[in-house]
């Protein structure tokens, strides 16, 4: 497996993920590849939202258009990014509304415990939209102490500030957290043209409580409201076909909610859990017309699952039914009626074995669903490692096949500018990944080659003659992803620490004279590199984050429409630091894009430059 745990800690850190498998396993005895982002690295590097963080993973890339607030996206291993799915303390926050993906944008980096991101084919386990993979974002626990308060306040560049304030509560009859947190900015130009900036505000509030029922059972509930505000562009559809300075307006709203119990039987042989989640998102988009444009999801989903432990083996088997619903809102004009409302239901049951020996570990799933819409799919994961002899080495490989079912939008079109294609058929992906690593008190590192392929790729920019529109429809042949992703962390001293990353990708479909074609938005060359280093009560982060040159689609106004054209490569370097005053009070500060690069992740969507912050943490 390929293990890689960032932290800028020398101490032992805890090795248990609670993605890579339906119940807790150490991840040096998982068989996938597994990253995990920890708390004191998320703290040290002062970065404000989880997309920054995120560069420093092997296997991701990071697309954002433009300023604070702005669609961004993460993909995996080449994937899109509706590939991936996205877990909020275990609630499940892709968006319906928005082609099934989750909008990094507006997940801000405070009162985060802890990122795990398992890459490779997790359907198996997880359903639909883990075709490349999963992001578990696990938000700040309890602490050890009866209560805890944590404030913080920065200001900065582009007029900028955020705030949060933690509550955490812990006593016998139980554990409560509350959270708030707000961030604001003036934002910057994203237009190569004009001067208008483009500002951003997000509040979020969380709130988790967990409370033991007897001696056996545990009773848990969630719930994360974020409210944001992004000014963006509108696009000069006459003369360049690029992103010209407008006041547009959009407003975002997103709930998550979890509700369930735990209990514990036979001696802890047994673990059985019933939880209620749902996701209701609300997107609304102001363009100066007579009605706003409006998307809304909704996800609600039951699940039951057991999980049996005998010594060596474990079986796990989940049962879930989920509703999903899809609304849009616009005007009606004579080209069509904007206004729709979509519904889906789908009845699953996954199955995990896993068989944990000496030096041999091995796992098998498979997963079975009735949906209302399309046909069943049915995938697979097995995974494996050994524990080798020599040098401590591990060897791994996996093997699994998984699917992502098409979109709302691809189904029934958006607003009148996108036809849908009902009859769309689910994507399909088989991958295979082999590997060693190295993993000791202080030191890790690894290698590891990947392959997919993808059957049913849905290309959405297909011109319909009948109706002279665009649509989406399925790809003949396999799309490919393949390439090499290698890892090292290690602990030099005490007080210096550095890790590194490369990925190497290789994404291409075959277009329709057989030629291999680049995916757009994926560089074949990716680079990390994080160095910490603590000193009496100071400490210092360095990060660089090199991204190759990549391609995207351009659509001018006049012919041939659309076009691909090239990015060039960037390197974006950042620097933090902080100094702990008293024991209550830390003083931090950072500087964001160091050399002040300028570049675009997004043709015509320019993205900020150099900028400042300074401020204060208190906790007591």
């Amino acid at each position: 497996m390929v293990l890689t745990i960032i932290s800028t800690d020398v101490q032992a850190i805890e090795t248990v993920t609670v993605t890579a498998s339906r119940t807790p396993v150490n991840v040096t005895e998982s068989g996938s590849a597994v990253t995990i982002l920890d708390r004191k690295f998320i703290r040290d590097s002062n970065l404000t939202s989880v997309a920054e963080l995120l560069r420093s993973v092997p296997g991701l890339h990071v697309n954002q258009q433009g300023a604070r607030g702005a669609l961004t996206q993460v993909r995996v291993r080449g994937a899109e990014a509706n590939q991936v799915l996205v877990l909020i303390d275990g609630v499940e926050a892709n968006d319906p509304a928005q082609g099934g993906e989750f909008n990094f944008a507006h997940l801000m980096a405070s009162q985060i415990e802890r990122i795990e991101v398992v890459r490779g084919p997790q359907s198996a386990l997880w359903g639909s939209d883990a075709l490349a993979g999963v992001i578990n974002i696990i938000t700040v626990g309890t602490s050890s102490k009866p209560r805890q308060i944590d404030l913080l306040a920065e200001a900065g560049s582009f007029s900028s500030s955020r705030s949060s304030v933690a509550i955490r509560l812990a006593g016998s009859r139980g554990r409560l957290q509350l959270a708030v947190n707000h961030f604001d900015t003036g934002g910057t130009n994203i237009a190569r043209q004009g001067a208008e900036e483009d500002g951003y505000e997000n509040t979020t509030v969380s709130l988790n409580a967990s409370a033991p029922i007897g001696n056996a059972a545990t009773a848990f509930a969630m719930l994360r409201q974020t409210d944001a505000r992004n000014d963006f562009d509108g696009i000069d559809f006459i003369n360049s076909g690029l992103p010209v300075d407008a006041f547009n307006e959009t407003d975002s709203d997103q709930q998550y909610a979890k509700l369930g119990l735990s209990l514990r039987s036979f001696g802890g042989q047994l673990m059985q859990r019933l939880s209620f989640r749902n996701t209701d998102t609300d997107n609304e988009n102001d363009s100066g017309g007579a009605v706003n444009d409006i998307t809304r999801g909704t996800k609600r989903q039951t699940q039951y699952q057991a999980d049996l432990f005998l010594g060596k083996q474990t079986l796990s088997v989940v049962a879930e039914y989920e509703d999903i619903a899809y609304q849009q809102r616009g005007l009606a004009s004579p080209f069509g009626n904007p206004n729709k409302n979509h519904s889906l239901n789908n009845k699953s049951i996954a199955v995990e074995y896993r068989l944990e020996l000496d030096r041999w570990n091995f796992s098998a799933s498979t997963r079975q669903d009735d949906n209302s819409a399309f046909e069943n799919v049915t995938p697979y994961r097995l995974t494996g490692n050994w524990h080798t002899a020599v040098a401590d080495l591990d060897l791994y490989g996996s093997l699994g096949r998984a699917f992502k079912n098409p979109t709302f939008t691809e189904r029934f079109g958006f607003f009148d500018n996108f036809i849908g294609n009902p009859d769309l058929s689910p994507e399909t992906s088989t991958s295979v990944e082999l590997g060693l690593r190295k993993y000791t008190e202080g030191f890790s590192g690894s290698l590891a080659v990947f392959r997919s392929a993808l059957t049913d790729e849905i290309n959405g920019f297909v011109f319909d003659a009948a109706t002279g529109g665009f649509t989406a429809a399925n790809r003949d042949g396999d799309s490919d992803r393949q390439g090499i992703e290698a890892q090292l962390s290690w602990s030099i001293s005490e007080q210096l620490r550095m890790n590194a990353s490369y990925t190497y990708i290789d994404a291409t479909f075959e277009d329709a004279i057989g030629r291999d074609i680049d995916e757009v938005r994926r560089p074949h060359q990716v680079a990390s590199l994080d160095v910490s280093y603590r000193f009496g009560k100071a400490s210092l982060y360095l990060s660089v984050n090199h991204d190759g040159s990549q391609q995207d689609d351009f659509f001018p106004p006049f012919p041939p429409f659309q076009e691909r054209v090239e990015l060039d490569s960037y390197t974006i370097v950042n620097f933090a630091g902080s100094y702990q005053l008293t024991e209550n009070i830390q003083l931090i500060g950072r500087f964001e894009n160091l050399l002040d690069d300028q570049y675009e992740e997004v043709v015509g969507f320019r993205s900020p430059g150099f900028a400042a912050y300074a401020g204060v943490r208190l906790s007591w």
